[in-house]
């Protein structure tokens, strides 16, 4: 009697390896025009042009996948470390003011609205969007306040934020509309903000 061997298996249908970039960007655009509450699997799933399935084997839930769609708009800082505030601060103004300029930015700004409505959805937000930035302003004041150039009073927890909001005042895009020039409105900021936070006897921005 001949053997016969085993059928060898056929191979799947190879992964779209562009599948994932087109899913998080309707991700981006259904928020843009339902928001949260409005948010639509079937809808992400035409405008990637995916089936529904493709969806569900990468975000098994909803929450999943708006949250994978808002972490492409957060801003992930890195600590600069250069060995001075002022140097470290007007960093970190920069890469936040240039996010926040964005036009995808304001698509969080929008969505931040609606998710406390989502308790969930919301903590994990908070975390990656809010509390990671402002962690990286405050290990940078850290640093400043061992070296002596921040004043030892000073509420890094307070002064990160009122960086953070004073960023989102007075981004680029403000600025344009108000008819003044962005840099101008950078440097007079830090200039009153690092005044506010040095040790007496240093000279903020001037090295």
């Amino acid at each position: 009697m001949a053997s016969t061997s085993p059928t060898a298996a056929k191979p799947g249908r190879p992964r779209d390896p562009g599948a994932d970039a087109r899913i998080l960007r309707a991700v981006v655009d259904e928020l843009a025009e339902v928001g949260i509450a409005g948010f639509r699997i079937n809808s992400v799933a035409a405008r990637a042009k995916v089936a529904k399935r493709t969806l569900y084997s990468r975000w098994p839930e909803r929450d999943d996948l708006i949250l994978a769609g808002l972490s492409t708009l957060s801003v992930q800082l890195e600590p600069p470390r250069t060995g001075s505030l002022a140097k470290d601060i007007r960093l970190l103004y920069e890469t936040l003011a240039e996010a926040l300029d964005s036009p995808r930015w304001l698509i969080g700004a929008r969505c931040s609205f609606e998710l406390p409505d989502h308790p969930e959805l919301y903590a994990t937000f908070h975390r990656d969007c809010i509390d990671q930035p402002l962690a990286v302003i405050e290990d940078a004041l850290f640093d400043a306040q061992r070296r002596g150039e921040l004043r030892a009073d000073v509420d890094r927890s307070v002064a990160a934020e009122s960086l953070a909001a004073s960023i989102a005042m007075f981004s680029s895009h403000i600025a344009r509309m108000r008819g003044v020039n962005a840099h101008e409105v950078r440097d007079r900021y830090l200039d009153v903000f690092l005044h506010g936070l040095c040790a007496k006897g240093e000279r903020p921005g001037s090295d």
